[in-house]
C-alpha cells in the first residue's frame, strides 16, 4: 500500500500583485493544489503588476494570508472614498478592477496574525515585551522593524532589529523589510526580497525546511523601503 501523500506549507513573502513571479515559485515547488498548504506574509497589494489576479490566485489555492501594512492601507482608502474623502493610497482600491467590491471583502476577512502549533505568521514582527500577538498592537504587527523601547518609531537606524529584542516559543515567520533581504536565523524567517523592486520571490518550506527563490522579471516599482 502506497503510504499518504505528506502535506507541506510554503510562505511566500511580499507578493505586491506579481503573479508571474508567484506562479514560477508554485511551479519551482512543485505546489499541490488540495495536498499543499500555502501562507503569504501580507502586502499582497500595492505597486506591482497584476494585483487581481494574484489575489485571485490565493483564493483559487485556500491560500492563508495576514494584512499587511498596504493591504491594511487599501482597505482604509476605500472606506475614506466611500465617505467621499480623497486617500493617500486612491489608487489601491482602483487597482482592484471591476471585481473590487470581492477582493475587498476578501482582505477584510485576513487577520493582523495566524498562530499554528508550530508557527506564527505575521506580516512585519512582533512587539516586544508582550507574551502573545492578541495583546500587540496591529500597527506593530504590521510595521515593526527596529525597536525604540516604546512602539513610537518602528524603522528607526541605531535600533536593534525587533527580533533581537523577543524570546518566541514558535518559529516567526514575517516579511516587510525588503531592504534587510532574507533573513533566515533560529526561529525568525523573513521572507521580504524585494520582489516588486526587481529582486526576488522567496518562499520557505518548514517540512522540508529550505528556501526557494525566483527572480522578478523586472522591477515593477521604483526602490522605497519604507
Amino acid at each position: 500500500m502506497d503510504s499518504p501523500t505528506q502535506a507541506r506549507r510554503l510562505f511566500v513573502g511580499d507578493l505586491h500583485g506579481c503573479l508571474p513571479e508567484l506562479d514560477a515559485l508554485l511551479a519551482k515547488f512543485a505546489f499541490r493544489p488540495g495536498i499543499d498548504r500555502l501562507f503569504s506574509v501580507g502586502d499582497v497589494v500595492g505597486k506591482g503588476p497584476d494585483v487581481p489576479g494574484t489575489l485571485r490566485r490565493l483564493k483559487e489555492l485556500g491560500a492563508h494570508a495576514v494584512l499587511g501594512n498596504h493591504d491594511f492601507a487599501l482597505l482604509q482608502a476605500a472606506r475614506q472614498m466611500q465617505a467621499g474623502r480623497k486617500p493617500k493610497h486612491a489608487d489601491y482600491p482602483a487597482s482592484l478592477g471591476e471585481e473590487r467590491d470581492e477582493w475587498i471583502a476578501y482582505l477584510s476577512a485576513w487577520p493582523f496574525y495566524l498562530e499554528l502549533p508550530d508557527i506564527i505568521l505575521t506580516h512585519a514582527g512582533l512587539e516586544p515585551g508582550k507574551s502573545h500577538p492578541a495583546a500587540m498592537d496591529p500597527r506593530i504587527l504590521m510595521q515593526i522593524r527596529t525597536w525604540d523601547g516604546s512602539g513610537q518609531d518602528l524603522n528607526r537606524d541605531g535600533d536593534p532589529p525587533w527580533f533581537e529584542c523577543i524570546h518566541p516559543g514558535k518559529i516567526i515567520v514575517f516579511g516587510h523589510w525588503a531592504k534587510r533581504g532574507l533573513i533566515d536565523l533560529p526561529g525568525f524567517k523573513g521572507l521580504d526580497t524585494g520582489c516588486v523592486y526587481g529582486g526576488k520571490l522567496t518562499g520557505w518550506c518548514p517540512e522540508e525546511n529550505i528556501f526557494l527563490q525566483v527572480e522578478a522579471a523586472r522591477a515593477y516599482a521604483p526602490v522605497h523601503y519604507n
